[in-house]
């Protein structure tokens, strides 16, 4: 079954329009301070299943791929559920900020939810489009193309909430948590549940320091890009999957 990623972020951008217009003429928040048009988080799977369907593919079989954690070698949880934490960690001290005291029961919550949308999404970017760009671009350019379709996707719910500075560094901060979510993909037998998890650690660290009011997309995303600036250093670029200074990611 022949897939096609131009076809996919076309009809992704088309689906999103009228959760867009939701966002801009509605004022109800959603958690973290979201804008409703936050809600199109089910939009990249809607139009990877539609897609699948309509090209003749078996949509049960594509969905449940998505839950494939037995893939993941164990070793690579660690990357997965502990890089973002430490990236806001490492943010935090950048700007001098002591980090809020959220209760465990929250963050297992905001996780929990995460999750779900998490795997909207990644149906469509990691299960759908990944495999068949970084076939054309390589992983890091993969990545990085797949990163900014990801990016413009977001702009208009950020520009509902936010200005241009905080739009600028959070896409900085979007392309390059794509490239690290493409190197955790190659390296865990082309995991999407990887994906997955990584994407609500994403989450769960942005809501919880939004919701104390210390989150900074420019600080973020400049750790970020330098996080994801380190692997395409250390792993060939093509695959993002062969690490070239040591053998500690082998399979």
């Amino acid at each position: 079954m022949k897939r096609s990623p131009l076809l996919f972020f076309g009809l992704v951008f088309a689906l999103g329009v009228p959760f867009w217009l939701l966002g801009e003429f509605s004022d109800v928040r959603l958690p973290a301070n979201l804008p409703l048009s936050a809600l199109q988080v089910v939009v990249p799977g809607v139009g990877a299943v539609l897609l699948i369907g309509l090209s003749g593919g078996r949509v049960l079989r594509f969905l449940r791929g998505i839950f494939d954690a037995s893939k993941i070698p164990l070793r690579w949880y660690l990357p997965t559920l502990l890089l973002m934490p430490a990236i806001t960690l490492v943010s935090y001290g950048m700007m001098g900020q002591q980090l809020p005291q959220i209760p465990l029961t929250s963050v297992l919550i905001y996780f929990a939810l995460y999750v779900v949308a998490a795997c909207a999404e990644e149906a469509g970017w990691t299960a759908y489009a990944t495999d068949p760009v970084q076939q054309r671009w390589g992983a890091l350019g993969g990545g990085v193309t797949i990163g900014v379709v990801w990016a413009a996707w977001h702009v208009v719910p950020y520009l509902q909430l936010h200005g241009l500075v905080w739009v600028l560094g959070q896409s900085v901060f979007t392309v390059a948590a794509r490239v690290i979510i493409v190197w955790l993909h190659n390296n865990t037998g082309r995991s999407t549940f990887v994906a997955v998890l990584f994407h609500a650690t994403i989450n769960v660290c942005y809501s919880i320091s939004a919701d104390s009011g210390t989150y900074d997309p420019v600080v973020v995303g400049a750790v970020t890009l330098a996080a994801a600036v380190l692997i395409a250093l250390a792993w060939t670029p093509g695959t993002l999957a062969h690490p070239r200074l040591t053998s500690w990611a082998r399979r």
